[in-house]
């Protein structure tokens, strides 16, 4: 019954925003759009913009054209000049026939094709298209079409300056201002600059250095957090030979870098009984990759992970203390496992020193009784493999493996096992670790460990989750009253607005003088994410409501950084719309606290990075325009924010940001962008549905023109791509050049992106995804995509329509195709595919969908169950890596085991060999894309139409 598209309760409507087009000079054409009653309308006037643009043309072609600025004419007419009168007469003769023909051509002319070529003049930037007039991209036949080459070769990513801010103890002692940052020079070497000034000091200079008659490369140097890069004794970390194990997760080979002898010296395990027996000295000398080293607070140890067991080394006398000893494939000391690293953490380690140093708290994980999942390896040495545990020898016959390689991860699935959670306490007076006891929990509970933060020397507060993410408690260890963890408060978020918890930015803390620190936290209001104030850690409510908007919120990920000379913080907001993110200061004193740093009447997509004490401000403005990136010292804000009445005081400050000049280099993208015809984005929303309380349901969505669109000249192909997952984005206003632009300007299709609901903006929308993945997903899309296709008939080709996505997008693809079964879609593409939440890990799936055995949705919407109607499908595509660890091959072979049974031939399949979910290794991430492209040129020219 839910495959029926007609269904009464669905309705569509177009919501108009206007366009915000990026022309090749990275500037705004046409009005901005102000979805908010906070937004103003632009000021910008379109009709001059279009009018300038052409002025600018007709003069480029005037002095390019004009035949008598010709130096060769010139001469000749200077001969010409110099000849008797009798030739003067004969050539005005001839020259007024000619004139006289002219005439009347052109009065002919002119009642038709010179029509066009003013037309064409304008290179159609100016077009109607569903009623609404669109201005396009700039357009120029001697140019080039954006292509995958060019895009390959990063012409179009945004150049970013690495910066690194230094902290008050780390900067020059000589200096009295702040504002310092680590940098990389043009040749990797480490550099430390200062804002607004040219001259920098190099930390290291050269990036390659020699051990033991070994040469090995610099990947990061990490400062000593407490002292001065001027001392002249000073130590600091640096880290070579890094290979990825997951997502977050890494190996590498960590150093101790004295900077007054300039020795390098390589953190190292204590060498067990067996090392210490070994005789061939090069194994001996064999360096073992860590997981990860980081300094104490005060700088004078450092903590460092080997074999799931945690390391304390003295920096001078380089005295190593084993924190932990049960480290084994199966307990995960201080370190995330797989799931946890994924889904829970996002982070390398599991532990916190205290601010004094005194305690170090860190997380055990147990996954003895979690179920593994084999990875094979064809290719890959053992050495190219992310992994310490069951290392193997390969069998090597003329260059070629025998055998497979067997990796095997701990990955609990959705009503299996999950990973066991003890707290411990290591104190460094006494060098003991102690297990801490949490009260009111059963001994057969399981809980997610999501977050710890040392709120001050005395308060350790951590967030837990029951095992499905719905309940969220806050609980406190405070290790000099006893080594109890005691419960602060509690909200189940399934109830208060039908949502889930995930992971998000940590807690900030406001310093206080009586040593009992206060923080911030975001929580939900209004169905919104916002900021709160909590007293102290042991407080069960927030004593202020710090942003409580109905119309906006704070983004879940932003960083919340606190100025405490100014008693401000700032955060990053949907203040003008759910596809951007602006930057605001909110006062924590005064009653009219927001503060409006970035121009909100403007589109724009930021990203933020504060030093400490947020002082200073690394400004990314990612889009929709050429992105730039900008230093800004704080100080120079507040004084206009502080000025005198309120009048004018936003415009002064974005004229501030407007003079402030970029770091990076913003030349690159915008040359690159006058040299090729790039595809035209537009911006809408799309109200889809409606909620109970009658208000709209609104998606985003990104339409996508060829470089010279005419809604007249022909039938376009369309393409729409999809990711879909809860509480994800994919529609925003970041400047992108990227594939689905390639396939735009390659294959002359118009391409849609598309958010359907329980994607970003507030938890009303998202809630809707609540215990049934894979309902809403395909229902949106072809609701929006039928509707676009009758809307705009006169230029899109209905038989010539696909879809495309990865990972969960490839999920939300296949269902959209079954639920669609071939009468909007007539092709799909699928990299590497859910296909049956039961396949995916527990974390993930059971935060949308909670237990198998409480909820028939895992049945009835969540995995791809009606395969008959991917017979109606024209075709389709699907790829995978062969060693995904994240989304394993295992969802294909169950689908193609599937499609067997059910007689379906209408598609292809490609495997990468080894590749993990990304799909990198040996140049398949070139092969996927050429394959896309290439699949999608022949499903758009028709070589599949009567494909058997």
């Amino acid at each position: 019954m839910w495959f029926n598209k007609s269904t009464g309760t669905e309705e569509y409507e177009l919501v108009n925003q206007e366009p915000i087009v990026n022309d090749l000079e990275g500037q705004t054409s046409g009005h901005n759009f102000a979805p908010t009653s906070s937004s103003k309308s632009s000021s910008e006037s379109l009709s001059s913009d279009i009018f300038e643009d052409i002025d600018e043309y007709t003069q480029r072609q005037q002095d390019t054209d004009d035949f008598n600025l010709d130096s060769k004419f010139q001469t000749a007419l200077q001969k010409y000049k110099d000849t008797g009168s009798a030739n003067k007469k004969i050539c005005a003769l001839v020259s007024g026939v000619v004139a006289a023909i002219w005439v009347i051509a052109l009065i002919v002319y002119s009642q038709g094709a010179a029509l066009s070529i003013v037309s064409d003049l304008k290179w159609k930037t100016n077009i109607t298209v569903s009623g609404n007039n669109v201005t396009l991209n700039h357009y120029d036949p001697a140019n080039n079409n954006l292509t995958l080459d060019l895009y390959r070769k990063g012409t179009f990513f945004p150049f970013k300056e690495h910066v690194e801010w230094l902290n008050i103890k780390q900067k020059p002692t000589h200096e009295t201002q702040d504002g310092f940052y680590l940098t990389r020079g043009m040749k990797g070497s480490f550099d430390v600059k200062l804002v607004n000034r040219v001259s920098s000091r190099t930390i290291i200079d050269s990036i390659q250095f020699s051990y033991k008659n070994n040469f090995f490369i610099i990947d990061e140097l990490k400062l000593n957090p407490a002292k001065s890069i001027d001392e002249a004794e000073n130590f600091h970390i640096v880290v070579s030979d890094t290979l990825s194990q997951w997502r977050h997760l890494s190996f590498a080979i960590y150093w101790i870098y004295n900077t007054e002898t300039t020795e390098y010296i390589p953190i190292q395990p204590p060498k067990t009984q067996e090392t210490q027996n070994e005789v061939s000295p090069l194994e001996h000398e064999k360096l073992k990759k860590l997981h990860f080293a980081e300094f104490s607070p005060k700088g004078d140890f450092i903590v460092f992970g080997f074999n799931h067991n945690l390391y304390l080394q003295n920096i001078k006398s380089l005295e190593i203390t084993e924190i932990t000893k049960n480290g084994s494939p199966h307990i995960f000391n201080g370190k995330p496992d797989w799931v946890y690293e994924e889904e829970v953490t996002g982070d390398q380690k599991l532990f916190w020193w205290s601010p004094n140093q005194e305690n170090l708290v860190y997380v055990s994980l147990d996954d003895s009784e979690v179920n593994e999942y084999d990875l094979d390896y064809y290719i890959k040495d053992s050495d190219e493999i992310g992994d310490t545990y069951n290392e193997s020898k390969d069998e090597i016959v003329d260059n070629v493996k025998q055998y497979p390689t067997k990796k095997s991860i701990k990955y609990p699935k959705p009503g299996t096992p999950i990973p066991k959670v003890s707290i411990h306490n290591f104190k460094l007076a006494s060098k003991e670790s102690s297990k801490l006891t949490i009260k009111e929990l059963s001994s057969k509970s399981d809980f997610l460990f999501y977050d710890g933060i040392w709120v001050d020397d005395k308060n350790f507060l951590m967030k837990h989750t029951d095992r499905t993410s719905k309940v969220l408690t806050k609980k406190l260890y405070q290790p000099e009253k006893s080594n109890d963890i005691k419960e602060v408060n509690s909200i189940n978020a399934t109830k208060e607005y039908n949502g889930w918890v995930e992971k998000a930015s940590p807690m900030t803390i406001i310093p206080t003088d009586n040593g009992e620190n206060s923080y911030i936290d975001k929580i939900v209001i209004n169905r919104r994410t916002h900021l709160a104030l909590f007293e102290k850690a042991a407080s069960k409510e927030p004593s202020k409501i710090l942003t409580d908007s109905k119309d906006w919120e704070i983004i879940s990920d932003s960083p919340v950084v606190y100025d405490k000379t100014e008693n401000i913080v700032y955060c990053l907001s949907t203040m003008r719309s759910s596809m951007e993110s602006h930057l605001i200061a909110v006062n924590l004193i005064t009653e009219n606290n927001i503060h409006i740093i970035t121009d909100i009447n403007k589109d724009g997509f930021y990203e933020i990075s504060f030093d400490q004490d947020g002082q200073y401000l690394n400004l990314n403005y990612n889009g929709p325009n050429n992105p730039w990136q900008k230093l800004i010292n704080m100080a120079d804000i507040h004084n206009i924010l502080e000025s005198r009445g309120n009048k004018g005081k936003e415009d002064s400050v974005t004229d501030l940001l407007d003079k402030t000049k970029p770091i990076n280099h913003v030349e690159l993208i915008k040359d690159a962008l006058k040299r090729t015809n790039i595809p035209t984005r537009l911006y809408k929303t799309v109200s889809i549905d409606k909620f109970p309380d009658k208000s709209l349901v609104d998606l985003n969505v990104i339409e996508i023109f060829p470089p010279n669109f005419d809604p007249n000249r022909r039938k376009y192909p369309l393409l729409v791509h999809v990711y879909g997952g809860p509480g994800s984005q994919t529609v925003d206003k970041r400047f992108s050049v990227d594939f689905q632009d390639v396939v735009s300007a390659k294959l002359d299709a118009v391409v849609l992106i598309i958010d359907p609901r329980g994607t970003t903006q507030d938890w009303k929308s998202r809630s809707f995804v609540s215990g049934k993945l894979g309902y809403w997903e395909p229902r949106d899309i072809t609701t929006v995509v039928s509707e676009y296709i009758k809307v705009n008939e006169k230029f899109i080709n209905k038989d010539r329509t696909a879809i495309w996505g990865w990972s969960y997008g490839g999920f939300t693809t296949l269902k959209t195709l079954e639920y669609d079964h071939g009468e909007t879609f007539k092709f799909g593409m699928a990299v590497a595919p859910v296909t049956n939440w039961l396949f995916y890990d527990s974390v993930y799936t059971e935060r949308y969908m909670g237990l198998p055995s409480e909820n028939k949705n895992y049945d009835k919407t969540s995995r791809i169950k009606e395969f008959k109607h991917f017979d109606s499908v024209k075709r389709f595509l699907i790829m995978h890596g062969t060693s995904d660890d994240n989304v394993h091959l295992q969802n294909l072979m169950w689908l193609l085991d599937k499609f067997n049974l059910n007689n379906l031939e209408n598609y292809d399949v490609h495997f990468f060999p080894d590749n993990d979910h990304s799909i990198y290794y040996h140049n398949s991430n070139t092969i996927v894309y050429d394959k896309l492209l290439h699949w999608l040129f022949d499903a758009f020219s028709g070589k599949f139409d009567n494909f058997v």
